[in-house]
């Protein structure tokens, strides 16, 4: 900008009109894409009228062109001299302009400075739009500060100014970044319903560059909440509509949309988007973007590359960054950690925790305790005692705390993982990975500098057992084939073992049912026989005891649980595990006159004992030994039984989804049961219920007319219409 404060020249002479003319021609009637065409073809020294050179640069610096926009604020004919409330509007508008640019590229001292002058002039122009851009600006200032209060006051007065002066475009970007703030604050419920506002508003108004950001904001908020799907789809959708505008905006969509990916565990394609938004970015310097990818980077390499890590984490710890220094030192953090420096990680992790603590940076704080707890117990040298593992669970636990509070299900169900590895709950663990997989989480997330990657993924099963469907058996990971069992018996005979979940089987009883021809000592024998053969399946290379994966007495035969993971038992104890859970839940005392018990308990607990119960439905993959090779009563009775313990825990999951209002799951849980059996009254009943509660009346009408004819087919009375139970909030 040529002298603010001085007196410059408008540019005037013969040539003006056929000069700027068009340019201002196209800007007045809002065809913008052709403004910048004929502003191509100004000289590029000549100066521009204040009130064309401001509004050719917020289209600019909305479309990502910081460079272009700057130019034109630079460009800005001002007259200081010129005190009239147009001139000074339009004074006002360049230097805010001229301040946003500056604070995207991470110049704050400058943007300081700007930003008093622009508040200034604005506010003794009276003009609503100058004023609103002004506070936008400073509202840019707070933000980079940590200061929230200004922040929102800011933005207050300046979306205020912006309704009265009917500025819809400013009020979309206000919106937006609103929304921006309640990301970072952590408040992503909040987020999403201004972005939802912002996201109508540009649709309406067809500003395809703000409509983007406002995806893309949102796209933020879903990731925080743990929603990866929408993240996913927002970010690609802000990423197109502004590779569509031609913006290089689109390295912020290119960055979220891998952050998206590294959060999936999909580290190839997160290094592709990450690399994309690096080049995208640097022409501008965009440091927002520059430094996003940089720590993402390092996170993405630390496993392959190291020493790329270790560079990327540098880059992005060296450049100044409007957020501040959290996404990077996060980062630098965790590659410390994961490669074995938890002196350097505990450092960042302190940083961060007092950064994002200030900055009232909830996610940020959060995973700071993570990353600073996991550190300290790893650089301590009482880590391995029960005291150091006291200390770190109490801080995971006031982490997760935090993230219940933001409502972030993924990093829940993360700390969740930690809690039950750190303390050898290897059922929670395992409930915690089935919830992680259900949330989208591919295994690739270990290998990605996070809390993950920092304890590793569990050991991989020495011999896995899958009984429930189609029966296969895993060494190591790799199924075994067919052929090494040399006969069907040998597979029976693991079948029948495991069928009695974990209880001894008498070898007799074994050698009657696989002989049921032969005399009792020969029977015996082979038995004898058909045992060292399976043990020779299990163990090919005779590296153990005999007894490691099938132990014998001279009495019985058993699976040896320590080291065989068979999926009957783990869901058998699974679901009776939860089935207690419930129970407890369920039947525990109230306080006279006192909330109910999971009502004390919390949203938490809830969610917890949700989890639990569909963690353990998940794990029911098929009924027992599915492939007809085995029949009578060694398979059909615990068929039966594990068939009936899954329907207990699908009866109690959609009770409990419909008594804390989470209707439509337990409408289609009881659905379920009543495909399964016809003859269910529990489960039409239930259905009923929760088709009223969900206001489907008619529905329920129809089902109760179907529960009727059932029951009066096996002579049995059907109840009453069901009433809708009480329904709590939905968690």
């Amino acid at each position: 900008m040529k002298g603010v404060g001085a007196k410059t020249t408008d540019p005037g002479g013969p040539d003006r009109l056929e000069v700027l003319g068009p340019v201002e021609a196209a800007v007045h009637d809002g065809r913008y894409d052709e403004a910048l065409r004929h502003l191509a073809a100004v000289p590029a020294d000549a100066p521009l009228p204040a009130a064309l050179a401001w509004r050719l640069g917020v289209l600019l610096h909305q479309r990502g062109r910081f460079d272009a926009a700057e130019a034109c604020f630079q460009r800005a004919a001002l007259d200081a001299a010129d005190h009239g409330p147009s001139a000074l509007a339009d004074r006002a508008q360049v230097l805010a302009g001229l301040a946003a640019t500056r604070w995207a590229r991470g110049d704050q001292a400058q943007t300081r400075q700007l930003v008093e002058e622009a508040v200034r002039v604005a506010e003794q122009s009276g003009d609503d739009s100058a004023v609103a851009a002004a506070y936008v600006a400073q509202a840019l200032v707070a933000f980079s500060d940590g200061n929230r209060a200004d922040n929102e006051y800011a933005y207050a007065r300046a979306l205020a100014a912006a309704e009265r002066a009917g500025d819809f475009g400013q009020q979309l970007r206000i919106r937006c970044n609103v929304g921006s703030r309640l990301v970072e604050e952590g408040r992503y419920r909040s987020a999403v319903e201004e972005l939802r506002e912002a996201v109508r508003l540009g649709e309406l108004l067809g500003h395809q560059t703000l409509l983007a950001l406002a995806l893309h904001n949102r796209a933020e908020a879903w990731l925080g909440l743990g929603e990866l799907r929408r993240a996913r789809s927002d970010a690609d959708e802000a990423v197109a509509r502004w590779q569509q505008a031609g913006s290089p905006l689109a390295a912020f969509g290119l960055a979220l949309a891998a952050r998206v990916h590294r959060v999936r565990g999909a580290a190839h394609q997160a290094m592709v988007a990450y690399q994309a938004a690096l080049a995208m970015g640097e022409p501008d310097g965009n440091a927002q973007v520059l430094v996003e990818a940089c720590a993402g980077l390092a996170r993405i390499s630390y496993a392959d590359d190291p020493v790329a890590a270790e560079q990327h984490a540098g880059r992005a710890l060296a450049m100044p960054s409007a957020a501040g220094p959290t996404v990077a030192e996060l980062a630098a953090g965790w590659v410390a950690l994961c490669s074995g420096d938890p002196q350097a990680a505990l450092r960042y992790g302190e940083q961060v925790r007092a950064e994002a603590g200030r900055r009232r940076d909830a996610a940020g704080l959060a995973e700071a305790m993570e990353l600073a707890a996991l550190a300290s117990h790893r650089a301590s040298p009482e880590a391995a005692s029960a005291r150091g593992v006291r200390r770190l669970l109490a801080s995971l636990v006031e982490a997760a705390t935090i993230w219940a509070e933001l409502g972030n299900e993924f990093a829940l169900a993360t700390n969740a993982l930690l809690q039950a590895r750190l303390s050898g709950d290897q059922l929670a663990e395992e409930v915690a990975y089935e919830r992680l997989k259900q949330i989208g989480v591919q295994d690739g997330a270990w290998q990605v500098a996070g809390p993950l990657a920092s304890i590793g993924p569990a050991a991989v099963a020495e011999v896995e057992v899958q009984t429930l469907g189609q029966f296969t058996v895993r060494l190591a990971g790799v199924p075994v084939p067919v052929g090494s069992w040399q006969s069907r018996k040998a597979r029976d005979l693991l079948k029948m073992v495991i069928g009695q979940l974990g209880k001894p089987v008498a070898r007799e009883a074994l050698a009657t049912a696989l002989w049921p021809e032969a005399r009792t000592d020969v029977a015996l024998r082979r038995l004898s026989v058909l045992i060292s053969t399976v043990r020779g399946v299990l163990d090919p290379d005779r590296q153990h005891p005999a007894d490691r994966y099938l132990a014998t007495d001279p009495a019985t035969v058993r699976i040896n649980p320590a080291h065989v993971a068979v999926d009957a038992l783990r869901f058998y104890e699974a679901a009776r595990a939860a089935i207690a859970a419930d129970g407890a839940s369920t039947t525990k005392a109230r306080p006279s006159g006192g909330p109910e018990p999971a009502e004390a308990e919390g949203a938490d607990g809830d969610v917890r004992l949700l989890t639990r119960l569909e963690a353990a439905v998940a794990r029911y993959t098929g009924d027992l030994c599915d492939d007809g090779e085995v029949v009578g009563d060694w398979v059909q009775r615990p068929r039966a039984v594990l068939a009936d313990l899954q329907r207990e825990v699908i009866h109690r999951l959609a009770r409990r989804c419909l008594q804390l209002g989470r209707t439509e799951a337990a409408i289609g849980w009881y659905l379920r049961l009543t495909v399964d059996d016809g003859y269910d009254e529990p489960a039409h009943l239930g259905l009923i219920g929760a088709l009223s509660a969900a206001g489907r009346h008619g529905e329920a009408s129809r089902r109760y007319q179907e529960y009727v004819a059932r029951m009066r087919e096996m002579d049995v009375e059907p109840a009453a219409f069901p009433l809708p139970e009480r329904v709590r909030p939905s968690v």
